[in-house]
């Protein structure tokens, strides 16, 4: 287990690396961030005008636990958010903001997210 953790860990670093400003990916085209003590990974594909978004969240450097897929669908102007980390503490998740923009998809780190309360 320890090896495919490594493999992806290593895999998610080789990847294009953003930092906290806002960064544009263009399809196919892997982006890397770090969420806390998450490495994430960012592609999408084009069908019509909707983007399907691949998104990998794997523990970084030496922490333990398995990476995690998720998939999703962004139509022109819709916006998701992913987020990692800090969950049950007085320190809010990191979260990055996904928005499907013209020909691109626009990746941004935020610090405050609006409740859902």
């Amino acid at each position: 287990m320890k090896t495919i953790l490594s493999a992806v860990s290593l895999a998610l670093a080789t990847l294009m690396p953003f930092g906290a400003g806002a960064s544009e990916l263009k399809p196919l085209e892997a982006g890397a961030f770090v969420l806390g003590t998450h490495a994430v990974s960012v592609y999408y594909t084009v069908s019509g005008g909707t983007y399907e978004v691949v998104t990998t969240i794997a523990p970084n450097g030496g922490s333990s636990g398995a990476p995690i897929r998720f998939v999703g669908f962004l139509e022109p102007g819709q916006t998701a958010l992913i987020s990692a980390g800090q969950f049950g503490t007085t320190v809010g998740p990191d979260t990055l903001e996904l928005v499907h923009r013209g020909n691109l998809l626009s990746a941004t780190p935020v610090t405050e997210v609006a409740s859902a309360n």
